[in-house]
């Protein structure tokens, strides 16, 4: 999940495009958090070694961005480090080779709104890297309860309607955020998507690889899928208070639900956009398939029970599809 990196992005750019840094490294087109020389990015580092306390000027940046001033750097344990690293090996070869070479840092704020956050960093030379923020809570949660509470996030809750994201509790809530967020990075560094941020300068975007038609034939733009494929609820979903909402009651659950059974995205999430499409079916590809992991949402209320398995349907054969495309990266 890159929990709408896009517009809080987009937010913090406006608040700071004008700010002035002085440094070769900050080019004028970019905000603030995109320049490298706020990082302290050594790329001779372990991978492991990146994992560790924000920087200073970035925890303020994400402070203004959220309106969270109550944020604060976490520090994960040795073993914490290496059950995210764990983890992270579980998807294709290619990723961990994407983060030895492209990841400036990784790193965790306690409280954190959603369950992550990964954007682009550049220099002055046209190199693209890429950042990452995770909640810590995933430390502690299971897959089921991870994702229950996100979905529950969308929705206005409603006297006797419960819903759950049933998907077991072998994995942490961990498992989720690091395979989200790393396909992120993945589509930041190799384009797997047509453009996983419009407002990224060209100089600094790579070539759109072929997809096969995997999102260029279900995808109209960046966040309206061509027709046949939206569904009624879809403009209104807003996860952990972002972008006002929830603004669905959850009483309409059920018939949301039904709309995400018909379409070819694989959650509500994954629906939002291009680049949430293949965070998601790379997600819980890997929780359903390479893991073994259920993936079954359940609404009950005194009006209706639905339960949904999205990787039973298109969406699954979606998910198959996208990890080829990482399997593909040398």
């Amino acid at each position: 999940m890159n929990t709408g990196f896009l517009p809080r992005l987009l937010c913090l750019v406006l608040l700071l495009g004008a700010a002035a840094c002085g440094k070769k490294q900050a080019p004028a087109e970019l905000p603030l958090m995109a320049r490298l020389e706020i990082y302290n990015y050594n790329p001779y580092a372990s991978l492991e070694d990146r994992i560790g306390p924000m920087p200073a000027k970035l925890l303020e940046l994400y402070r203004l961005m959220d309106s969270r001033p109550d944020y604060s750097s976490y520090t994960p344990a040795p073993a914490e480090k290496a059950l995210l690293l764990e983890y992270l090996r579980l998807m294709p070869p290619a990723v961990e080779r994407i983060f030895r070479q492209k990841c400036v840092g990784l790193y965790f704020i306690d409280g954190f709104t959603g369950n992550g956050m990964t954007s682009w960093v550049a220099d002055d030379l046209g190199n693209t890297y890429f950042h990452m923020t995770l909640n810590p809570a995933a430390f502690r949660q299971t897959l089921t309860e991870t994702l229950s509470e996100r979905e529950r996030s969308c929705f206005i809750p409603a006297k006797g309607w419960t819903i759950s994201v049933e998907a077991g509790a072998k994995y942490k809530g961990l498992a989720y955020a690091v395979f989200h967020e790393a396909a992120h990075a993945v589509d930041y560094m190799e384009s797997i998507t047509p453009q996983v941020d419009p407002d990224m300068p060209e100089r600094y975007r790579m070539p759109f690889r072929s997809d096969g038609g995997l999102f260029t034939g279900t995808w109209a733009s960046a966040s309206s899928p061509s027709p046949g494929g939206d569904y009624p609820g879809r403009d209104k979903l807003a996860f952990y208070g972002l972008g006002g909402g929830p603004k669905i009651p959850l009483a309409e659950a059920p018939a949301v639900y039904a709309g995400l059974k018909g379409s070819p995205f694989v959650s509500l999430y994954g629906s939002k956009s291009w680049a949430e499409d293949f965070a998601e079916l790379t997600a819980y590809g890997l929780i359903a398939r390479k893991l073994g992991q259920p993936y079954t949402i359940k609404v009950s209320g005194p009006a209706a029970k639905i339960v949904s398995e999205p990787m039973n349907g298109r969406a699954g054969q979606r998910a198959e599809a996208a990890l080829k495309l990482i399997e593909k990266l040398k």
